[in-house]
């Protein structure tokens, strides 16, 4: 007979046994496939929650709205109503005087998002019936005294969907809803910037607990393009993500990005009524150093009213630089426009809506969390309108958190690989295309990317296609001739190349920590030597202080997965570095490494800075050199004296 001690050191054993088969047998994947590895990241990991603090929305103002608009149904057009009430003291001795300043779209400058016009100052009645050019204004009322002393009282601005259409609009819009044969789907693209899947489970619970019911379809695999949002949302709304010279011009030049080949010039084409909102001027994702749209872009284009409204109204920093415009977020002007613009044309006419925000997330891994409520009760407006019954509706974000502790944090760099991005199909859809919904559901856990997502965009106004052969090559995205229809089954053994993932950005291959300070030192230097080259051959070496290498913070080394077409080099290996420079800086550099051959591939330009550096590069205009140059005139007396501890 078994002993006590026996039979107690046979159930440690069996315990051993179990615990080390099952973490090897359900070892987590986001994708897990023989050519792709990508790693399931803890949304709630003890790491990460440890310097995670949620934070609270803070309002803009404490009063009441002394003048609210109202669309009305019969006229087809705003009543401003004036809130009299309001006003202490207007009984008897109390006048109150309100007017209002038209904003409008300055076509005759050179650069017309980076301007707006004003009209002359109009006398505001109580229940007045606004023109139908008016869509952005300005409002002041002020109260004067029995001594004629005037002061402001409140001062607010408001954007407003206008009815534009025609009688022959409204009858060919009707024709092409209530088509029998292949009907076309409202589609609104929704998106919080710098967003990882992971971050939003995080910081958002209840929006989290939206998207997670039936008719929504998270792409766990979806993996970004580009470094920020500019290539990234240029990858889903153009199918090039490049922001090099393109159709013979430079995005820096006026009128060059009028050229790309939006979507949602496609979506006009077929008769879709279009809009375009976004916060935070100072960050707007085609005005961000670059002069933006000469032609406005869409039917429906908030860009002048924001642009003019952080002009002349007080901003509030909190979280982003633009948190309060005036009275009221930034974020509502957005998200008010877009519920607007769907209670407005949900029935009357095929939408294309792209709303995208910035103030709550863009600088903060942690604001979301003040955000959730407020965007739930967008969504559950959204669904009142029943804008999820008839539209297909794509929430995403463009990249995660590309600084801060989030970034640093041993997962940041899936973090800021990783964006959220989830589909949802009315029911109707899913009646009329089921194989394009089950094909949606076997995606889910496949790599995919923006290009991917912007044939998917095409995909949605040639429904009866049954396969990418159908597509006009013309259609297919510029930088990824292989990608397709998220509708499509994906493959399932693809690679990053395939799916026009650079290996800069590939999550797909199984990483290890470099523990040979050597190697480190050499390959860490030769990165270093390459950034100082660049800047020669770039003749900026009188502007950009030369970089010596500091200390080297992580070394990873990434094996590249063997491919039906090309098998592995058991000798190269990617290699991802971060490191410290003198003078300041925190960068990370991916590159290949050879080690038979001693041979170093790298390209400068996809080099990452994990610091900020917009106090830095102010001396260089190029968006690549920004990230890396480091101005002779912004060093100061502290440049030198950093702290190169490593954070792991």
């Amino acid at each position: 007979m078994q002993s006590k001690r026996e039979k107690l050191l046979l159930i440690c054993y069996l315990l051993i046994v179990c615990l080390s088969y099952s973490t090897c047998k359900h070892t987590k994947y986001f994708v897990d496939s023989a050519y792709c590895k990508m790693p399931f990241v803890d949304p709630f990991s003890r790491d990460v929650m440890s310097t995670f603090r949620t934070q609270k929305l803070k309002v803009c103002h404490h009063d009441k709205d002394l003048i609210t608009p109202e669309f009305d149904p019969i006229t087809k057009r705003y009543r401003l109503h004036i809130h009299k009430e309001y006003v202490n003291g207007t009984k008897g001795n109390i006048t109150l005087n309100c007017s209002y300043q038209k904003i409008s779209r300055s076509s005759k400058v050179l650069t017309p998002d980076n301007s707006y016009r004003l009209s002359y100052r109009r006398a505001l009645p109580h229940h007045l019936l606004l023109p139908k050019d008016v869509e952005f204004l300005t409002t002041s009322c002020s109260t004067k005294d029995n001594g004629g002393n005037s002061t402001v009282f409140q001062q607010d601005g408001f954007a407003l969907v206008q009815d534009k259409f025609t009688p022959k609009q409204l009858k060919e819009n009707r024709r092409i809803m209530n088509s029998k044969d292949v009907p076309k789907p409202s589609v609104v693209i929704m998106g919080l910037d710098s967003t990882s899947r992971m971050n939003l489970r995080r910081s958002m619970p209840k929006v989290s607990k939206y998207v997670d019911q039936e008719g929504w379809f998270e792409m766990q695999g979806y993996n970004k393009v580009g470094d920020n949002t500019l290539p990234n949302l240029l990858a889903v709304l153009t199918g090039d993500a490049s922001t090099g010279p393109r159709n013979g011009c430079s995005l820096r030049d006026r009128g060059c990005l009028d050229k790309f080949n939006f979507i949602w010039k496609r979506y006009k084409e077929e008769g879709y009524t279009t809009a375009y909102a976004e916060d935070c001027e100072l960050y707007s994702t085609f005005n961000y150093i670059i002069p933006g749209f000469v032609h406005q872009p869409v039917d429906y284009y908030l860009r002048p009213f924001l642009y003019a409204a952080e002009d002349s109204m007080k901003l509030t920093s909190y979280l982003t630089n633009a948190y309060c415009v005036g009275r009221h977020l930034s974020f509502r002007y957005v998200w008010d426009f877009g519920q607007q613009f769907i209670q407005r044309f949900l029935k009357e006419a095929p939408l294309f809506g792209f709303l995208w925000s910035n103030s709550f997330t863009h600088d903060s891994m942690s604001g979301a969390s003040a955000l959730d409520n407020l965007f739930n009760e967008y969504l559950d407006n959204f669904q009142t309108l029943g804008l999820f019954n008839r539209s297909v509706v794509i929430f995403m974000s463009d990249h995660g958190d590309r600084f801060n502790n989030l970034r640093n944090s041993p997962s940041g760099f899936l973090e800021e690989r990783l964006p959220m991005m989830f589909i949802h199909v009315p029911p109707w859809f899913k009646e009329k295309y089921p194989q394009y919904v089950e094909n949606l559901k076997k995606n889910r856990n496949r790599l995919s990317s923006n290009y991917d997502l912007h044939m998917t965009l095409h995909h949605l106004l040639q429904l009866n296609n049954s396969s990418m052969s159908d597509f006009n090559s013309s259609l297919q995205a510029a930088k990824c001739k292989n990608c397709q229809s998220l509708f499509f089954e994906l493959p399932v053994n693809r690679t990053c190349a395939e799916a026009g993932i650079d290996e800069k950005w590939c999550t797909c291959h199984p990483p290890e920590k470099v523990n040979d300070p050597k190697l480190n030192q050499e390959i860490g230097q030769t990165i270093v030597d390459t950034i100082n080259q660049h800047f020669r051959e770039k003749n900026v070496t009188d502007t950009c202080h030369e970089l010596r290498l500091g200390h080297i913070r992580h070394a990873y080394r990434k094996m590249i997965l063997a491919t039906a077409d090309k098998p592995s080099d058991p000798d190269e290996h990617i290699y991802t570095m971060e490191f410290w420079t003198l003078p300041k800086g925190l960068f990370e550099a991916t590159v290949k490494w050879n080690k038979r051959t001693q041979v170093l591939t790298m390209n400068v330009d996809e080099l990452s800075r994990l610091n900020t550096y917009e106090k830095d590069s102010w001396c260089v205009k190029e968006a690549h050199l920004k990230k890396y140059c480091i101005c002779y005139e912004a060093l100061t007396t502290t440049t030198h004296s950093l702290n190169f501890r490593s954070s792991s």
